[in-house]
């Protein structure tokens, strides 16, 4: 611990002598080098805010370079305290109106669906009522008009059978549900459409006393109905009187739709971004060590920095003028914080995944949009192929062979000196999670390598290389099939259950859970792991003997005879327990290959 202590201090100097004009010890060279090493170190609390405070001074001086020199002052200690943002600051308004642009969205993916359903009824009597609220909440911003009726059923100038009608009502929704003005109008709006759906006729009351009058006349069935007919074509009505109920009991129940959508508003924020919120964030509570990779949004200061690396994707960023540039992958688009609110997101798509960019100020969020159940499938299937590679056995055969493999597949010669056992040491003394990154780099690299091979020259290419290593070919066409599978046929998991506690068997498929606040806890043959969430809002996974780790979106957690799975999606969570699979060299060649074989 001592180490880092000098190493943060030996920052903050250099960043000192930057600040001031001067030409830090090492070299800028040196002091980017120190910067990563200690971005990536495992510091205190303590050691962190001052390593985030310095780097904060440090990330302003490259977009703004002091150019006056002061005189250097002795260090006493800097102050590690800062004050927490209120919501008066920049970082708490973007965060709150981001929050509140993703709802928009939802909301207006929601009316668009309500509208579609309401779209299928005979007398559009939802539509009719959504209609009129939308008009009489956009007049009440415009004092003097005059409230507009809710119109009759099949009125020739609606066309409310039009989808882009439609379309247009839900978009109208949802803007006016964005602010607290709108949404007020909009219930104003929706109880003057309860109280009165169109206004009575003049001789509506004269009418009704006539017709309440004729029905107790001592008359035939027959002549009462003729003198009721006979009055009404005397006092002839524009509407339909008996209408009223059933427009009341559509408006109420296009209310509850509408209430249901604002339940879920993003209520506002006393203390600001949560922590651990912010990639690059000015205030270090509220700062991101690294991003989630099992997180369904990713928030980033645009201005703290010009990249980062997020769900396998490579994210960049450049200010144009007052607007900014995003690649997220291979897609590229601008995103305008001038613009409205509901205007301010754009939509990436990319081969296997959406995003949706929302924009605040420098503030930008990314909003995976991908199908869950899709995307925790890949994650499972990709957890199986790296936990092959994990196995020790054969000093780590798997390991060997997927690095074999991949310069088979590359066309160059097999350098078989840096594959031997003696090799594998390396990788018994790395840690956890060191190897655990280093597994799953290569089943990315071998399923990009795969990507651009057929089935057949794949195969051939991984029994060569097992060949080479003294390994069976039921070990290459194992890894192969696995590989195989997390391309192009990921698993299929079952859809999550909110409980709190979950068994796994030894060989069983996946089993899902919602995430709740409570801890989950897991019995894995007699060994009991907790799943739960920490104060800095990532999830952690305990087990007894081991140091807590936390669960971005893919662990792989090493027990006696197998390994515990864990893929996370948001806030859903899979698991399951893969056991060893033996693994055989050429001098089991004389085995049949159904007494070797074992099924993923």
């Amino acid at each position: 611990m001592d180490h880092w202590v000098e190493l943060v201090e030996l920052y903050e100097y250099k960043v000192q002598d930057l600040m001031e004009g001067r030409a830090p010890r090492g070299g800028r060279r040196g002091l980017a080098l120190l910067r990563d090493e200690l971005l990536g170190a495992p510091l205190d609390p303590g050691l962190l805010r001052r390593l985030m405070e310095t780097d904060r001074q440090y990330r302003l001086h490259q977009g703004n370079p002091v150019r006056q020199t002061r005189p250097r002052a002795g260090h006493g200690g800097q102050s590690t305290w800062e004050a927490p943002p209120t919501v008066d600051s920049d970082e708490s308004r973007a965060w709150e109106e981001l929050q509140l642009m993703q709802w928009h969205q939802r909301a207006a993916v929601e009316s668009r669906n309500l509208t579609l359903r309401w779209q299928r009824e005979p007398g559009f009597a939802h539509l009719r009522v959504l209609y009129t609220v939308i008009e009489n909440a956009e007049r009440l911003a415009r004092p003097g008009t005059q409230p507009l009726a809710v119109p009759p059923a099949h009125d020739a100038l609606m066309d409310l059978h039009d989808p882009e009608v439609t379309g247009r009502l839900a978009s109208a929704l949802s803007v006016l549900l964005l602010s607290d003005d709108g949404r007020a109008r909009v219930r104003a709006a929706m109880s003057a459409v309860q109280a009165e759906p169109f206004p009575r006729h003049p001789d509506e009351d004269v009418l009704a006393a006539r017709i309440a009058a004729a029905e107790r006349e001592p008359l035939a069935h027959e002549a009462r109905e003729a003198l009721i007919r006979a009055l009404r074509a005397e006092f002839p009505l524009p509407r339909d009187p008996r209408e009223r109920p059933a427009i009341r009991a559509a408006a109420r129940h296009v209310a509850d739709h509408v209430e249901a959508i604002l339940d879920v508003l993003p209520k506002p924020s006393l203390n600001g971004a949560p922590q651990g919120s912010i990639l690059f964030a000015q205030h270090p509570g509220s700062a991101m060590r690294v991003p989630d990779d099992g997180a369904e949004r990713l928030t980033v200061y645009l201005k703290g920095g010009s990249g980062a690396r997020w769900r396998g994707l490579n994210l960049e960023w450049q200010p144009i003028g007052p607007n900014w540039q995003v690649q997220v992958g291979s897609q590229l688009t601008l995103l305008r914080p001038g613009l409205a609110p509901h205007e301010r997101s754009q939509t990436l798509k990319l081969a296997d995944q959406q995003f949706r960019a929302f924009v605040s100020g420098a503030y930008m969020t990314l909003v995976v949009e991908s199908h869950t159940a899709l995307e925790l499938g890949r994650r499972a299937s990709t957890a199986r192929a790296t936990a092959l590679l994990l196995d020790p056995a054969q000093e780590y055969a798997y390991l060997r062979l997927a690095r074999a493999a991949a310069q088979v597949l590359r066309g160059g010669p097999l350098n078989l000196e840096k594959l031997t056992p003696d090799s594998a040491r390396k990788y018994q003394d790395s840690t956890p999670d060191v190897l655990l990154a280093f597994a799953r780099k290569g089943v990315d690299t071998l399923c990009q390598r795969l990507a651009r091979v057929s089935a057949d020259d794949a195969a051939l290419g991984f029994r060569t290389a097992a060949q080479a290593l003294g390994l069976h070919r039921v070990v290459a066409d194992r890894l192969h099939a696995a590989l195989h599978i997390a391309l192009h046929d990921p698993e299929v998991l079952p859809a999550g259950q909110a409980v709190t506690r979950l068994e796994l068997s030894s060989g069983g498929g996946f089993a899902s859970v919602v995430l709740t606040d409570e801890p989950l806890a897991i019995q894995v043959e007699g060994r009991g792991v907790t799943v739960r969430w920490d104060y800095k809002g990532e999830l952690v996974v305990m087990m007894p003997g081991l140091a807590p780790m936390v669960l971005h979106d893919l662990l792989v957690a090493r027990l006696p005879g197998g390994n515990l799975l864990l893929v996370r999606h948001g806030s859903w969570l899979s698991a399951a327990l893969a056991p060893d699979v033996p693994v055989s060299t050429l001098e089991a060649a004389d085995l049949s290959t159904e007494d070797i074989r074992i099924t993923n």
